[in-house]
């Protein structure tokens, strides 16, 4: 089983993280940790204070109305990293949602390729029941010709 933390908050309670091995005290308690503890921290709040590289907002829109259009946003996307020109969180977001207007736009492929369909079918409902007949009929003629007749 762990050992606990030995050291007592203000409120009296005792720190509930592990012990360093060999010692009475976490990593976060431990006085000679202390600077190493300071130092993090700091760099911490430097890197977090850091501003995101971005496009200025001159940058003209790209109309992403194909996925082919995406595809151009994304390797653009990805050049810019390269170049130090967009952030790469910046730059992931980007990727994400292009992820999600790739599937919407294919969904709307699919979707306007049935409207199509059920529109020819709703209008040639007549030429729909007169390819069946005539279907029929060369079914009905080609059994007919290859049966034998009988004398």
């Amino acid at each position: 089983m762990r050992r606990r933390c030995h050291f007592r908050k203000k409120n009296g309670k005792s720190c509930s993280a592990d012990a360093q091995i060999g010692k009475d005290l976490c990593v976060f308690h431990d006085p000679a940790k202390a600077a190493d503890g300071r130092r993090a921290r700091r760099a911490g709040g430097i890197n977090r204070s850091q501003n995101t590289t971005v496009l200025p907002p001159e940058t003209p829109d790209i109309p992403l109305r194909t996925i082919h259009d995406v595809s151009t946003l994304l390797a653009e996307s990805i050049n810019q990293v390269r170049r130090g020109q967009l952030d790469a969180r910046v730059a992931n977001t980007v990727g994400f949602l292009a992820g999600i207007l790739v599937k919407a736009l294919e969904q709307s492929r699919v979707e306007d390729g049935l409207n199509h369909l059920e529109a020819i079918v709703g209008c040639k409902k007549d030429i729909q029941t007169q390819v069946f007949h005539f279907i029929a009929e060369e079914k009905t003629h080609a059994q007919s010709s290859t049966t034998p007749k009988n004398n």
